[in-house]
């Protein structure tokens, strides 16, 4: 057998990782560990993935640490208390802090999704150069599913008598530095974590608070091959070294064995497993479809629905009032900018036509697409759970404003989860107009929501006064280059059977009112 010291290091591959945001996962007990793998990596994981600025994202599917793996040191604590049993880590890098703090800036529209399969999620975040990996000879490095060898996530507090600088000198220049010479280990990637901050709030049914006796001060990743070369590792000199006077600065050691690792980013572009959920990349492998890996069905699946241009200088043939908030560009973009606009599925279909009663003021119509138990949640007002209620909530919202125009600017389909990004634009009861950033998540129960979850500030469009800059859209800049929307609503009323009908019938959509060269009544 080869031993791991003669292989090639791959440990290269991590060094633009400066700084990482490490999450420890607790599954809901309503589901099983079944349903969870599934969701966490065929829905949350994707819609992570798409979040800015990652360098490297990671699912690690986990057992739980039954004890009886670690070697015994007097002193030290193996045993993990079933409350503490979690159930996966998500680990993310990043190349600065600056990144990092952006993504957690964009985070927010994964906090909803959280309660759908996490009881608890605990984050914890390194400093620069506390995040490292010291050598990995395992070749492949964006792993979908089993490698088949052995890897443990251990976590590890530090002792109370030992200083946190004395603590993280033990870690790196005895523990790591001798661990690293055994012939046996593939891997060590060791973590320094800072204190949990404990200001996050907690998510609907999510705890984020960690008690400071609770938490871990450093967790390190490590792979052998097999049982035999774990074996090996525990009985060299190089693991005697690395243990010596262990219990003056340690505590606790908790190893959790790894099930799969799914990888969602990495070098900083979305992996297959990002694109299109990691179920759906192992059937491509599997079967060889390189087909799918073509950059025009590769930007169809991603959902992307527009152009990106560098200069927003040409009007279209069609814009509201005298402003420019509904320009299109006719002129021909290089062909590394076009992005092709994503085929409406049935769900993506049911959002226009829902938007399209909301446009219109039918809030009887609105309320009919929800299911008898819907949960709505619309920006801060409150939560409704009945048809009635949302009727309701529409009936007073539209009180209060002229007209409404969804501008959608991202829209895909994730299983039965529809993820919109969008301007939402609305004229006041004194003419004016403003167009406000929103991210919704719709939930889909055959041809019904079962849940709908807008996340926006609606604050401006009752006070004037409070400012919206320009760039604020979810994704009116992207790479310093400017989206132009694709039109969909529009598109609704003239194209969709559906929508010409409602125009007939006298439901057209409020803004249709208001001075346009677009005229519903040619439809």
């Amino acid at each position: 057998m080869i031993s791991a010291m003669t292989k090639p290091d791959y440990t290269i591959r991590d060094q633009k990782a400066k700084v990482v945001f490490y999450v420890l996962l607790w599954k809901r007990k309503r589901i099983t560990l079944e349903v969870f793998d599934d969701y966490w990596r065929n829905v949350h994981g994707p819609v992570c993935a798409r979040l800015p600025n990652q360098h490297q994202y990671w699912q690690f599917h986990l057992d739980h640490n039954q004890g009886g793996l670690w070697p015994t040191i007097e002193g030290i604590e193996y045993t993990t208390l079933p409350e503490d049993q979690f159930d996966g880590i998500a680990e993310l890098t990043f190349a600065n802090e600056a990144d990092r703090q952006s993504w957690f800036q964009a985070a927010a529209i994964l906090m909803d999704d959280e309660h759908n399969i996490f009881s608890k999620a605990i984050g914890y975040v390194t400093s620069p150069g506390n995040s490292k990996t010291y050598v990995d000879r395992i070749e492949t490095g964006d792993p979908n599913g089993n490698l088949g060898i052995l890897k443990f996530h251990v976590m590890v507090k530090k002792a109370d008598t030992s200083t946190v600088k004395a603590f993280r000198q033990y870690m790196t220049d005895s523990f790591a530095k001798s661990v690293i010479q055994n012939n046996s280990v593939l891997k060590f990637r060791l973590h320094l974590f800072e204190e949990v901050d404990n200001s996050r709030p907690d998510a609907a049914g999510v705890v984020h608070f960690e008690p400071s006796e609770k938490q871990y001060q450093a967790a390190f990743e490590i792979a052998f091959q097999n049982y035999l070369e774990m074996e090996k590792f525990f009985a060299s000199k190089e693991y005697a070294a690395a243990v010596k006077n262990q219990a003056k600065y340690v505590k606790q050691i908790s190893p959790f064995s790894e099930r799969a690792t799914y990888t969602f980013v990495y070098d900083g572009k979305i992996t297959l497993a990002g694109q299109r959920s990691s179920s759906v990349a192992a059937l491509i492998t599997e079967v060889g479809a390189t087909n799918q890996l073509q950059e025009d069905i590769v930007s169809l699946m991603n959902g992307q629905v527009s152009r990106l241009n560098d200069q927003q200088n040409d009007h279209s043939d069609f814009s509201f009032s005298e402003t420019n908030f509904f320009s299109t560009t006719t002129k021909q973009e290089p062909e590394d900018k076009i992005m092709l606009e994503r085929l409406p599925g049935t769900a993506s279909d049911l959002v226009q036509r829902l938007f399209a009663r909301g446009e219109s003021f039918d809030s009887q119509g609105f309320s009919e697409f929800f299911t008898d138990t819907p949960v709505y949640q619309f920006s801060n007002f409150e939560i409704c759970f009945d048809k009635a209620a949302i009727k309701k909530s529409a009936d007073n919202f539209n009180s209060q404003v002229l007209a409404v125009y969804h501008d959608i600017k991202s829209m895909w389909e994730v299983g039965d989860v529809v993820f919109v990004e969008m301007d939402v634009f609305y004229w006041r009861k004194d003419g004016s107009l403003v167009a406000l950033p929103c991210a919704d998540i719709f939930r889909v129960e055959g041809d019904k929501f079962s849940e709908l979850r807008i996340f926006m500030d609606i604050n401006p469009v009752f006070d004037p006064k409070i400012p919206v800059a320009n760039t604020s859209s979810v994704l009116t800049i992207s790479e310093g280059k400017r989206l132009t929307p694709p039109n969909t609503m529009k598109k609704f009323y003239i194209e969709h059977p559906e929508g010409k009908e409602r125009v007939v019938r006298g439901f057209a959509p409020k803004w249709s009112r208001f001075e346009s060269k677009w005229s519903l009544v040619e439809v």
